[in-house]
């Protein structure tokens, strides 16, 4: 908060200068300094950030499914191994893991005309895991495939999706061998 008043005073009073000093018009210059000074007041209500170059990044709600579909999960005081790693690259890290815990249970995905954003829905809309488990992991699928086309993956919230990874991935493959094993119990 303070750094944030700090932030938009300094703007604030650039712009008071620039507008009152007698030899120098408003122009475009103005306008950035009040627009500069308003960004940190905004920023936390904005659900997403999206930069020249198509670079579009939503965090508040992965964060917020991610937390949702945590707390559903009894082990969620487990933590992931990506805390302090390079949040981008722990993403597409992360992406990579939750491929191959699908893969493991469901190998025909090779050859299935699905994605793995499209496995995933299928597997909640067939009731293997949860709507809020297959939120948060689309979210992270998400994320990882940005960071993997080089986009800004912001690190504050990053860190704490990443932090409460572990138990969704946990409870992703928990819940895939129990599917595989009633699968198997039919048969």
């Amino acid at each position: 908060m303070i750094i944030a008043s700090a932030f938009s005073l300094v703007f604030l009073v650039l712009a008071y200068t620039h507008v009152f000093v007698e030899t120098i018009d408003v122009d475009a210059i103005t306008i950035v300094l009040m627009v500069l000074a308003t960004l940190p007041w905004v920023f936390p209500y904005l659900k997403s950030l999206e930069l020249p170059g198509g670079i579009k990044v939503e965090m508040k709600n992965a964060l917020e499914k991610v937390e949702q579909a945590a707390a559903e999960i009894d082990d969620s005081g487990q933590s992931s191994g990506y805390q302090g790693v390079d949040t981008a690259l722990a993403f597409i890290a992360l992406r990579v893991e939750i491929e191959k815990i699908v893969r493991r249970y469901h190998p025909d995905l090779r050859s299935s005309p699905y994605s793995l954003p499209a496995r995933l829905h299928k597997l909640a809309k067939e009731n293997v895991i949860n709507q809020h488990l297959a939120d948060a992991l689309l979210d992270i699928v998400k994320l990882g495939n940005a960071a993997s086309q080089g986009q800004f993956v912001p690190s504050e919230e990053a860190e704490l999706i990443l932090m409460r990874s572990g138990p969704l991935l946990d409870k992703l493959e928990h819940n895939l061998s129990q599917s595989s094993m009633a699968q198997s119990a039919v048969i």
